[in-house]
């Protein structure tokens, strides 16, 4: 299936116009004015390193690109496809993914996004693994990246799914298990790696400015996140839940009594 391995596909961003850094640093601009569109930090991260383990220096967005290749910065701006411009650039890979996912596969997908990034040269981004259906995709300047396989439960544990589903997306911690496990890609301009979800993973930049973007879509919550959360809390209660997977009727219970307490709390709220 689409999302079980990493493999690489080419596209024709490099050296796009709306994607240089001095046309990024305006978009960086409009993300501060929108809640939590923006995040950067700067600082010299190893691969075992957490998100905002490093503080933020005394600087404006304009001096942190400014700087930017020698700042040591890490910036990721969401939503840019507010921009008809940039939604024209997402809706031709959303087309491009529901292509290689066929008919089917395209049902179950959702919420495409772009985040737009900007590194330094050097920076390391820490080891940790997402939800998302994920196109990497470089545009400017290069970088190394090790992809675990998302199924090996020596390197991503159940313990660690569940809380990342149900406490937080910080949850997946490096094992020497992964160095062994992971495949390592050289990404360049005018290449893309589909990055599996849950596949573990962490990068090096080479020594330039990097330009990317995470593309991503997602699943239905009932086809992974709904049944890791009631298993986090299963296992709480001393349990012994199974992984998803393992019975259609058993996973689709535990998604519906996980969506039938979110529909509580929102009816609570209102």
């Amino acid at each position: 299936m689409l999302h079980n391995n990493a493999f690489v596909v080419h596209h024709a961003l490099a050296g796009h116009p709306l994607f240089t850094v001095e046309a990024l640093a305006k978009v960086a601009e409009e993300a501060a004015k929108r809640k939590d569109d923006l995040y950067w930090d700067a600082g010299n991260l190893s691969i075992t390193d957490k998100w905002g383990a490093v503080p933020k220096p005394d600087m404006t967005i304009r001096e942190v690109i400014d700087r930017i290749e020698t700042a040591g910065a890490w910036m990721v701006m969401k939503h840019v496809e507010v921009d008809p411009r940039y939604k024209a650039v997402l809706d031709e890979f959303d087309a491009f993914v529901r292509e290689i996912a066929g008919p089917e596969g395209s049902k179950l997908l959702s919420n495409t996004e772009m985040l737009v990034f900007i590194t330094s040269p050097n920076r390391k981004t820490p080891y940790h693994f997402d939800a998302e259906v994920n196109f990497l995709t470089q545009i400017q300047g290069s970088k190394d990246i090790w992809v675990c396989p998302p199924h090996d439960r020596t390197v991503t544990t159940e313990d660690e799914l569940e809380r990342y589903y149900a406490v937080t997306t910080g949850a997946g911690n490096y094992k020497p298990e992964a160095e062994r496990t992971a495949r390592k890609f050289v990404l360049r301009p005018g290449e893309a790696i589909h990055l599996p979800v849950h596949g573990a993973h962490w990068l090096q930049n080479h020594n330039d400015v990097s330009v990317g973007l995470a593309l991503n879509l997602e699943f239905p919550k009932w086809m992974y996140a709904d049944i890791y959360r009631a298993n986090y809390f299963m296992r709480r209660m001393g349990l012994k839940p199974r992984p998803p997977g393992g019975s259609k009727i058993v996973d689709r219970s535990k998604a519906a009594a996980i969506g039938a307490l979110r529909q509580v709390r929102s009816i609570v709220k209102r």
